[in-house]
């Protein structure tokens, strides 16, 4: 099962997994999502809100590192033992951890000794015995405080980087046997995190509800930014450009944000100049070198690169983000072997930086393309010695891509999205994991339908003819129903062979059964968007 709705409804699923678990039943959760996406803050949201049972929980939280084994072992236990105590008004507050044990062995004597015997176990080099301990606590715990445990695991993908030899599976065991111990993972490697769930933790007993977290809605991004900037009243167009520029990541925001405010209370610039707010605050936090995105990505660049700049795969990147999207342009533009490109692509998919599209690549992060064109690839190619006057080239491309998203922004989302099939060109582009040929067509117009009061676009090349209704309000069963029974009168007018329906505000499932048994393709706003980033277009908000 899996979900892509929005937070709030996300945060309610989690609230109700919890409650239900404290009554006995257990749902396995798996939480994946890319980088800096919020997966964690919806995790401390979670265990702060007043609607979960927490006085019949312990949550454990662990980030799992790459670092050495020991580390992580003793985090656990200090994780463990720390909220233990939390739950437990008897117990006080030793200042570290070997004292707490020592301090545990007379109110849970089980759980400070399994604690002992991991810490042994590690100091012997005994890990795979350590590791199997370790993940025994939350049961002792259970058994001597009769509170269930929620262990939560970020980035339990990293699991595979420590010396054991089938870590996965011992997890697998300890989940089927441990039923008193709820297990929330959390990874922001899509493609290695969802093969791990499919073919190392698919348990009969014990399985686990995948949630897709996406980034926030246009709304939410929205009420995100204006709550974290309070010294200036930006205007809506002005907002979806850092939404639609920085993909709506909520950290991104968050920064941009932060230098927006500074540059508003140091008064260095008008609260009201959203022009100059807006080119400052990127120029701060992604041109100079110890703006806080430019040293990540410069830092996500070094590992991508196996810690070499100049390296092939280096290359690749940056055609990639000079607008190359297909394998044959990328070698072309790279000068790099064909089998090099291919292999290097095939990486950086699998990996997670790179999406692949059919005979298209993008990247996933937008902002990090962006920073490699825009910054880290002009900084390389400059003679210049005049800092200030590189900046000032970069507002100027700030401010450029700025005025083309505010006329895109005029043109009304009908228009945009008939410019969209305009540039198709035969091309085969994979959605929703299905492989398509988008037709180069002759002719595209906007075809009003007054039976249901709405516009479509129809698109013609010969005798194919494409119909596509777009839906700005949520999807119900009886949209669907009278789309379905207009779209089959109007297929025998115009002789439509395809049919779909974009559902800017989702489809509620009954709905969507409808659709595809129908045969229509049905479209998010996130798929309309892949398409509008494949053909260089403003996303659409």
């Amino acid at each position: 099962m899996t979900m892509t709705h929005n937070r709030l409804e996300i945060l309610n699923n989690l609230i109700h997994r919890l409650n239900s678990f404290c009554e006995g039943y257990r749902q396995n959760i798996a939480i994946i999502g890319e980088p800096y996406i919020g997966k964690t803050s919806l995790i401390k949201e979670l265990l702060a809100s007043d609607k979960i049972k927490k006085d019949d929980m312990i949550p454990i939280y662990l980030e799992t590192k790459i670092e050495p084994f020991d580390f992580c072992v003793k985090r656990f236990i200090k994780s463990a033992l720390f909220n233990l105590l939390r739950s437990d008004p008897s117990l006080t507050t030793p200042p570290d951890t070997v004292l707490l044990i020592e301090d545990l062995k007379r109110t849970y004597p089980k759980t400070a000794q399994t604690c002992a015997k991991v810490l042994q176990d590690v100091e012997k080099s005994r890990l795979e015995e350590a590791y199997s301990a370790m993940l025994d606590i939350p049961a002792t715990i259970h058994e001597e405080s009769k509170k269930r445990c929620v262990l939560i695991m970020d980035e339990f993908h990293n699991l595979d980087n420590f010396p054991l030899k089938h870590p996965f599976a011992t997890l697998a065991k300890k989940i089927i046997i441990q039923k008193d111990t709820m297990y929330i993972l959390m990874s922001s490697k899509s493609t290695l995190s969802q093969r791990l769930l499919s073919e190392k933790l698919s348990l009969l007993f014990g399985n686990f509800e995948k949630i897709i977290l996406p980034p926030l809605d246009i709304n939410s991004s929205r009420i995100f930014l204006q709550e974290n900037i309070t010294g200036a009243n930006i205007p809506h167009a002005y907002l979806d450009f850092i939404i639609s520029f920085t993909g709506g990541m909520p950290f991104y925001m968050k920064v941009v944000c932060d230098e927006i405010e500074r540059a508003v209370f140091s008064k260095k610039l008008s609260p009201d100049d959203f022009y100059a707010l807006i080119e400052y605050a990127l120029a701060e936090v992604i041109f100079k070198k110890t703006g806080t995105l430019n040293q990540l990505f410069s830092n996500m660049l070094l590992k991508f690169s196996d810690g070499r700049l100049l390296s092939k795969s280096t290359s690749v990147l940056i055609s990639l983000s000079s607008e190359n999207k297909k394998q044959q342009d990328i070698i072309k533009s790279s000068r790099l072997q064909a089998r090099d490109v291919s292999r290097i692509l095939s990486r950086l998919v699998e990996t997670d930086v790179l999406a692949r599209n059919g005979s298209f690549y993008r990247f996933k992060d937008r902002l990090f393309c962006f920073w490699l064109q825009s910054v880290y690839l002009k900084k390389i190619l400059s003679f210049s010695i005049d800092d200030t006057l590189e900046e000032d080239c970069f507002k100027s491309d700030i401010k450029n891509r700025l005025n083309a998203f505010l006329k895109e922004f005029e043109k009304g989302l009908y228009s945009r999205v008939t410019e969209l099939f305009r540039l198709f060109k035969n091309d085969v582009i994979q959605l929703n994991g299905k492989k398509h040929k988008f037709m180069a067509f002759d002719n595209v117009r906007e075809a009003e339908n007054s039976a249901l009061d709405n516009t479509g676009i129809l698109a013609a090349n010969g005798k194919t003819r494409w119909s596509c209704v777009i839906k700005k309000e949520r999807v119900t069963e009886s949209n669907a129903s009278d789309i379905v029974k207009n779209a089959k009168s109007a297929s025998k007018k115009d002789r439509v062979s395809r049919n779909i329906i974009v559902c800017l505000e989702g489809i509620d499932e009954n709905a969507y059964l409808i659709a595809k048994e129908a045969k229509f393709w049905v479209w998010n706003t996130q798929d309309l968007n892949v398409l509008m980033e494949l053909y260089g277009k403003p996303h659409i908000s």
